[in-house]
């Protein structure tokens, strides 16, 4: 296997130091060159550079004092020492940690252990890969466990590097053993359809190789079915129970050789001319296009995705998927910009951005999240789920979080940025400052030197640099500062909701979850609330819940005045049942009213969660269930009615914004009605009907961000 990998390496690289490489073979160990060479068979595709090779080759030896950093750093050098030891780090984590890697906990060490260099993760991804190929070689007890961890870390990390060859083998091989019986029902059906699926794939890729011919095109057609693991998400997500229901299990790929324009700079106008050329002979469906050449994903994959009808040789009314994309798009997508760092080369700006902001991402974690629970969860939130990337105007690129708002962006730049953030623009449009920016937008922040931040953006705020830059600036006040803002941010609630203003004594506080809060108690609740580290809206919800806030139809009966007398727990149907063992999970706190859905533990008790909780993607989809509220005869409640008033600055356009933001958010306009006032002002009433009470602290903000609004407002019921 030796002379074999030799070989394929000389194919790559004719200057590779083939001496240097005989030499560092001679340090595997015979109980462990199967694997070594395996874990290496599976980087070769990458064309590793000779610090990778070696620092893999080598890594045994020295852990079990096979070779000492002396001689290590003498004959291969000080580079391939740091490398084995980021590599050593890694195990000596996961040794401690009994090779589990479910814990947040675990998650952050393991990272802290790759240090900065991409090339110790794409190592660490071949070795589990190859694990996982021998996963019948670890004790049964402990295969499940094994596959959760693979599924949980490394999936993630092999698709935000963008390695989806990598990431689609360690999904299905994973897959057969966190859900065993989903995996072989899956398998049988799909064995039955291969044979017909290859047929089909043959036809299309032979209709289409004679329609480029035609054209002229020069173009590679091959097609592929879809992963196991993939088909079952897709099972999932659409509530379908059978791969029969699916239409697109399959995918075709048009590959074109790279063009460049007269200038040398790589050129994309072939693609756009083939996917002109396809939905002229095929009709396309519109909704399914996505561009990923002009807007990339956040791991650098580009391609042009079409759905088109007609090609399909059975049915003409079935939907074919084409993905069209050149022969280094191609590459990318199998094996990431992961292969130009192990080989440490870079040939785009591109490809150097996104593996500097991998390395800027691990330290972060390094140097600002802390080791306590909620540092620990907001690096998984930031790190493990989907990113983007928003320009700046002067063409920098930062990578937030999916949700992430300009508050966040503005945080990004820097701190007095954010701190002096008062207004915000994206592709040249003012958008409040909770909106959510999207992938290749380009944002600007508009700053005045003396503003400062609104605790009311810790509400929405995605990243934990901005919450805790936030936090910071109003824990500098003092005590009297404080509770003067405190009290103005809960006036501000109990207004929105109809009700008086504090009191000199915070009477609505003496009886606070359950407790009788002296004065002095009341007065430190308003503190906190001043310095941030408590939500306004947070505590006044706890005195008015949001579900007595709204008014509930006829049918059902109103909640709030059912069954006060009862737990929350009771108040919960799982999957139309009652009186099952439930509990409220700490992390996300329902309350009456939210959103939510319940998943069953492996004690068999069932946490319910806010349908909005982050943690769920963390969980297993297939413990998740259906939950909702009752009211006291058993019946589920449906929806909720507010009445609002709005109180705007009169101008043109100023219904369609505010009627727009209320129909983003999913709520029915019921009942309209304008009353003009003097001095150019306007009072609008909204009858809103909508399905969970978690969106009025949204709405409410969303409304209070349009520009020309002064105040919203409930109506009061008389």
């Amino acid at each position: 296997m030796g002379d074999k990998i030799i070989d394929r390496i000389r194919s790559y690289d004719k200057d590779f130091d083939l001496d240097l490489l005989r030499s560092a073979l001679g340090y595997v160990a015979d109980s462990k060159e199967t694997r070594v060479l395996e874990t290496l068979k599976l980087l070769l595709p990458f064309s590793p550079g000779s610090e990778t090779v070696f620092s893999l080759l080598l890594k045994d030896a020295y852990i079990d004092g096979g070779i000492s950093k002396e001689a290590l750093i003498d004959e291969f050098g000080e580079d391939v020492f740091n490398l084995v030891k980021g590599l050593r780090s890694l195990e000596e984590v996961k040794k401690v940690e009994g090779g589990s890697s479910s814990q947040l906990e675990t998650k952050r060490k393991m990272f802290l252990a790759m240090g900065s260099d991409m090339r110790v993760i794409v190592i660490d991804l071949a070795e589990r890969l190859c694990d996982m190929y021998d996963i019948d070689a670890i004790p049964k007890e402990m295969r499940r466990e094994f596959a959760v961890d693979t599924l949980e870390l490394y999936v993630p990390i092999a698709e935000r590097l963008g390695i989806y060859g990598m990431k689609t083998e360690l999904q299905d091989l994973a897959f057969r053993y966190t859900s065993p019986l989903h995996y072989q029902r899956l398998s049988k059906e799909l064995k039955v359809l291969r044979a017909s699926c290859h047929v089909s794939i043959s036809l299309i890729q032979r209709q289409l190789e004679d329609f480029f011919r035609g054209k002229g095109i020069e173009a590679e057609v091959t097609g592929r079915m879809k992963s196991l693991y993939s088909i079952h998400k897709k099972l999932t997500r659409k509530g379908l129970h059978s791969v029969n229901d699916l239409y697109d299990i399959f995918a075709i790929r048009v590959i074109l050789p790279i063009q460049f324009d007269n200038e040398g700079h790589q050129s994309f106008d072939g693609l756009y001319s083939v996917l002109g050329a396809i939905h002229t002979k095929w009709k396309p469906i519109s909704r399914r296009f996505k561009d990923y050449v002009a807007v990339p994903k956040p791991n650098g994959y580009r391609s042009l995705h079409t759905v088109v009808l007609g090609l399909a040789p059975k049915d003409h009314e079935q939907p074919v998927e084409i993905q069209i994309r050149d022969q280094k798009m191609h590459r990318d997508s199998e094996y990431g910009i992961a292969s130009h760092w192990l080989y440490k080369q870079s040939n785009t700006v591109e490809e150097e951005f996104i593996g500097q902001e991998w390395v800027k991402v691990l330290e972060k974690i390094r140097t600002d999240f802390s080791s306590d629970e909620e540092g620990l969860k907001e690096m998984e939130v930031n790190f493990f789920k989907d990113r983007i990337f928003v320009l700046t105007p002067g063409g920098e690129v930062k990578d937030l979080p999916l949700g992430a708002t300009p508050i966040d962006f503005a945080y990004s730049i820097h701190t007095d940025v954010g701190n002096r953030c008062v207004l915000a623009k994206v592709d040249g449009r003012v958008v409040p400052l909770n909106y959510h920016l999207k992938n290749g937008e380009m944002a600007e922040i508009i700053t005045k030197n003396n503003s400062a931040p609104k605790l009311q953006w810790l509400s929405y705020v995605k990243t934990g640099v901005a919450r805790n830059r936030i936090k910071a600036w109003f824990s500098s006040f003092n005590r009297e500062k404080n509770i003067k803002e405190g009290r103005r941010l809960l006036n501000i609630q109990l207004e929105r909701l109809g009700q008086a203003k504090l009191d000199q004594n915070y009477s609505i506080f003496k009886d606070y979850l359950g407790k009788n809060l002296s004065f002095g108690d009341r007065e430190t609740l308003v503190e906190e609330v001043g310095r941030g580290s408590q939500l306004a809206h947070e505590v006044i919800k706890k005195v008015f819940p949001y579900d007595r806030a709204v008014d509930v139809p006829k049918k059902p009966v109103d909640i709030a005045k059912s069954f006060d007398d009862e737990s929350i727990e009771k108040k919960v149907l799982i999957g139309g049942e009652s009186d099952l063992p439930i509990k409220m999970a700490s992390c996300c706190k329902p309350n009456l009213g939210d959103r939510i859905v319940g998943y069953v533990t492996r004690g068999g008790k069932i946490t319910v969660h806010k349908f909005s909780c982050n943690l769920l993607d963390n969980l297993n989809g297939e413990r998740i269930v259906a939950a909702e509220w009752r009211d006291q005869s058993g019946k589920v409640v449906d929806y909720y009615i507010l009445k609002l008033k709005v109180t705007v600055a009169s101008r043109v356009g100023m219904m369609r914004d505010v009627s727009a933001v209320i129909s983003d958010l999913g709520i029915h306009i019921e009942d309209v009605g304008v009353a003009p006032l003097k001095s150019g002002l306007t009072e609008m009433f909204f009858s809103l009907r909508f399905e969970a009470v978690d969106v009025i602290d949204t709405l409410f903000d969303r409304l209070e961000a349009v520009s020309g609004v002064l105040s919203v407002r409930k109506v009061i019921r008389r």
